[in-house]
């Protein structure tokens, strides 16, 4: 996938209320979501923006001079899907009202919002950002989770403040243009970098990743018996990338496909063991345990156990005799 430049636009010659109106026009667009501009600022107002897609992600660079906006609790829930915003800054200073909470930031700082709040605004200094802005749905369910516990102004210790800052202007970058990079790679790298920046328990008992993986095994557990179940629909179901699943089972002794096939042999063999299923035909067993493929299952069964299943049947109604 390239990621391309939708847009490039500078104030240029435009007078001050035609450049701000102007400006305010493109900044919305881009952002696909409205709000409330306020005064339109005394004298020359210059401002520019380069708008930059690579799949669902909006790569927004602005530059603008002292203004203020407001988007209202009604312009958010106008918002036909709801995004998660990070915004790296460069030069300059902005204030921001978000979450009943006020945050100063400038050159070297990293914010997250999403859209489904009130937001209100005001840049101070001359302002030079860059927002990487992508649909809520594309991020984990523990980033999501995560969002609502760490600050939305990264500590500047924050090793993930370092790293995401670098991410998203690496992205921006001109040279970045006609890059050949899939969306998801860059997901995986917000995916991790926010989780990092979570301020989580030290027992890994209680880390998001850990907790992401226990809700994954919950809901492979619950439906094994569809023979559809997959890499590609556990990660679809939980909001991840393929790829960051696979990061996330990356130190458990079994993958994810191996880890399904030895939990529905497991079933099998409890099921062929136990004395209410001695009359359910071995086929049936198999199938009802997600299993398509009745000679696959006696390979993978044999390997597994060292015995057939017909022989595992078979030592169960001799203990009985």
């Amino acid at each position: 996938m390239n990621c391309f430049v939708r847009e490039s636009w500078d104030s240029g010659s435009h007078s001050t209320v035609e450049a701000y109106d102007a400006w305010v026009d493109k900044l919305m667009a881009a952002q696909g979501s409205d709000w409330s501009p306020g005064k339109t600022p005394n004298g020359v107002f210059r401002a520019s923006l380069r708008h930059k897609i690579i799949g669902d992600i909006n790569v927004i660079e602005s530059r603008c001079d002292p203004c203020t906006g407001v988007r209202t609790a009604l312009h958010a829930a106008r918002i036909e899907e709801p995004s998660v915003i990070l915004l790296s800054y460069l030069e300059g200073g902005e204030h921001i009202e978000f979450g009943n909470q006020r945050y100063t930031l400038s050159a070297g700082d990293t914010f997250v919002w999403d859209s489904s709040k009130a937001t209100q605004f005001e840049v101070y200094q001359p302002l030079h950002k860059v927002a990487l802005a992508m649909p809520a749905r594309s991020l984990s369910h523990g980033v999501l989770t995560a969002l609502n516990k760490i600050p939305r102004k990264f500590d500047n210790s924050c090793g993930s403040r370092f790293l995401l800052n670098s991410l998203i202007r690496a992205v921006a970058d001109r040279d970045f243009d006609n890059a050949e990079i899939e969306s998801s790679t860059l997901l995986d790298a917000v995916n991790a970098f926010i989780l990092g920046a979570a301020r989580v328990d030290k027992s890994p008992d209680t880390s998001l990743c850990e907790q992401q993986r226990r809700q994954m095994l919950r809901y492979i557990e619950q439906n094994l018996s569809d023979p559809l179940l997959s890499i590609a629909q556990i990660a679809a179901k939980h909001r991840v990338s393929k790829r960051y699943l696979h990061w996330l089972f990356r130190t458990e002794p079994y993958t994810v496909n191996e880890l399904i096939i030895l939990k529905r042999l497991e079933g099998c063999k409890n099921d062929l063991l136990s004395d209410a299923k001695q009359n359910t035909h071995i086929s049936q067993i198999a199938y009802a345990w997600g299993f398509a493929n009745i000679s696959h299952f006696s390979k993978r069964y044999r390997a597994r156990y060292g015995e057939s299943p017909s022989e595992t049947r078979l030592a169960v109604k001799v203990k009985t005799r």
